[in-house]
């Protein structure tokens, strides 16, 4: 019985350990700590037709996929890439790719119905490195609800080959709140670097 465990404590510890080192530290999106992160290396598997180089951090409200909570569909997005530079057009084509593949890849069973052609992006500058974009997505995550995102971005050289596009993302209708959001990533997560 001491054997067991003494092995059920080193396995323990061992799991431990490998889950601690495995998840990576944030190198962009810091803020907010107790938002949900994750980072997904380009390729990303939802979206193999971005050939962009580079990689993508995700920071998720704790409410991100209850859809009664006052953060649903809030989060941050940064993406960064091995460009020198990027145009609007690029970048639309590029969201249009991420969240139709996204809501393919969330949805593959089918569970809902959705045609994903109704998946739509809308972008416009707004200063010289700001865009506002509005995306038309389904929340394959939870109910299958369509559900229009709004975005601010801000797009950033950092050095001559990468790119940064720091993003802030609520649903449509929340305008103070996305601007509060985003000035708060901007000031947390991009002044810092």
């Amino acid at each position: 019985m001491k054997q067991f465990i003494k092995s059920i404590c080193i396995l323990s510890a061992v799991f431990f350990m490998i889950t601690s080192y495995a998840q990576e530290k944030a190198k962009i999106l810091k803020y907010p700590k107790d938002w949900r992160y994750e980072r997904i290396n380009f390729p990303l598997d939802f979206a193999k037709n971005i050939d962009w180089e580079g990689f993508e951090e995700l920071r998720f409200s704790p409410g991100m996929f209850d859809v009664k909570s006052p953060d649903y569909f809030t989060y941050y997005f940064v993406l960064s890439i091995k460009k020198v530079e990027i145009s609007i057009e690029e970048i639309k084509e590029a969201l249009i790719k991420y969240y139709k593949g996204l809501c393919k890849a969330v949805n593959v069973k089918e569970k809902f119905k959705i045609n994903h052609e109704e998946i739509t992006v809308t972008i416009e500058k707004i200063s010289s490195c700001s865009l506002k974009a509005n995306v038309v997505f389904f929340d394959g995550f939870t109910d299958g609800r369509r559900i229009v995102l709004d975005m601010l971005i801000e797009v950033s050289k950092v050095k001559d080959t990468e790119m940064l596009l720091l993003t802030s993302v609520t649903p449509s209708g929340n305008a103070e709140k996305l601007d509060v959001l985003h000035k708060n990533n901007i000031k947390h997560n991009l002044s810092t670097r």
